[in-house]
């Protein structure tokens, strides 16, 4: 068996399942970078038990079950905050903080305070079929924020000598860098992008290149995300690589697929937003892996959701101080019909052998997701008149 994580949407590596992976630069940059990785096929997982305690999902014997919560209580939130927020503060973060890998060091906590006279950025960490694509082109068309990500290296822009603000059609502003790939963090790094004083708005999914190459204690980030529950999201996205013959990542195997067979097939994602999360993309999860995880989301994340998407934008906008959209209806019209969205099939009954084996292949992302959840009601407090 294979695994891959080949870098596609918007830049968002994919992970793919299996025993061992290889990794692809993407292809309009020309060139490839392959290395062999272990991976470990949890295959002793009960699913029954995955199905009955959600919070067990761990290649271990130890089980956590203190982060259990009802997402249907999500649903509630937006009467727990109040339609005009005052930041508040959440308490120092707590002695787990010491779990959180060292290159994460420039990202700000979120108990440290923040204004916009602060030298620190605003990082949304995209992740594929998550809402990032919504986010990211809201702030640029509602707002006019002046972004980093891959849409500045169009036309020729990959080879400008000096940073630049390029503006592309209807007025987007983007910096003439492309921070979704590692050669384009380096290139970004070289030319002082976070130091410059031109960027509100940074967007990649790989944290663990962007973070130590293009932030310093003089210049952090701020963190924030959109979270999708994992079992929707691998679905969107087979359904959504079935048809995007423009992406990197297009298999015309797919195309052919059913969900059944993709699902039990090595192309099914594995645990991917857990393994980015920590950086680790090859051996088995372990009960600290959930903790440095959970830990990570608890005191640098601005928890956003899929399903409340609307809060989580509210939030955003209070917790960035980003001046008012330029055309409100800009905004509900994003809100309302997304970008990148694209129409398919629900998810199988919970009852399936292709639910099950989704379960079974993404079980940390699914405890992760849950308590992303957690936090996102807990985060409301900071928000409150």
């Amino acid at each position: 068996m294979t695994l891959k994580i080949v870098v596609g949407i918007l830049g968002v590596p994919i992970l793919l399942f299996g025993a061992s992976l290889t990794i692809f630069k993407p292809l309009r940059y020309g060139q490839r970078l392959r290395r062999r990785l272990t991976f470990f096929d949890p295959k002793d997982i009960d699913v029954k038990n995955l199905l009955d305690s959600p919070s067990a999902y761990v290649e271990s014997d130890a089980i956590d079950s203190k982060h259990d919560v009802d997402i249907e209580q999500t649903h509630d939130v937006k009467q727990q905050a109040q339609s005009h927020p005052r930041l508040k503060l959440p308490p120092p973060s707590s002695e787990g903080k010491g779990l959180i890998p060292s290159s994460l060091d420039y990202l700000a906590d979120l108990s440290d305070e923040y204004t916009k006279e602060n030298p620190e950025v605003p990082f949304f960490w995209h992740v594929a079929k998550s809402g990032g694509s919504t986010i990211k082109d809201m702030y640029s068309n509602c707002y006019g924020l002046v972004e980093a990500s891959e849409s500045g290296v169009t036309e020729g822009h990959e080879n400008d000598a000096a940073l630049q603000v390029v503006t592309l059609e209807h007025g987007w502003k983007f910096l003439n860098v492309d921070t979704t790939i590692p050669t384009g963090i380096e290139r970004a790094a070289r030319m002082d992008t976070v130091q410059s004083g031109m960027l509100d708005l940074l967007v990649s999914p790989l944290p663990y290149e962007a973070v130590p190459k293009l932030f310093s204690n003089e210049h952090k980030a701020r963190f924030f995300s959109v979270f999708r529950d994992p079992i929707e999201r691998v679905v969107s996205i087979f359904y959504y690589l079935q048809k995007a013959k423009h992406e990197p990542t297009y298999n015309p195997a797919l195309a052919t697929m059913t969900l059944e067979e993709y699902v039990f097939s090595d192309l099914a994602e594995s645990n991917f937003v857990s393994r980015c999360l920590i950086d680790k993309m090859e051996a088995a999860f372990v009960e600290e892996d959930f903790l440095v995880a959970s830990e990570i989301l608890k005191t640098k994340v601005l928890i956003g959701l899929l399903d409340e998407m609307e809060e989580s934008v509210r939030r955003f906008d209070s917790y960035f101080e980003f001046d008012k959209p330029k055309n409100a209806a800009c905004v509900k019209g994003y809100l309302k019909t997304g970008s990148n969205r694209h129409s398919h099939p629900g998810i199988p009954p919970s009852d399936s052998p292709v639910y099950k084996e989704l379960l079974r292949k993404n079980h940390m992302d699914v405890r992760l997701y849950k308590y992303a959840v957690e936090l996102f009601r807990e985060q409301a407090s900071m928000f409150s008149d």
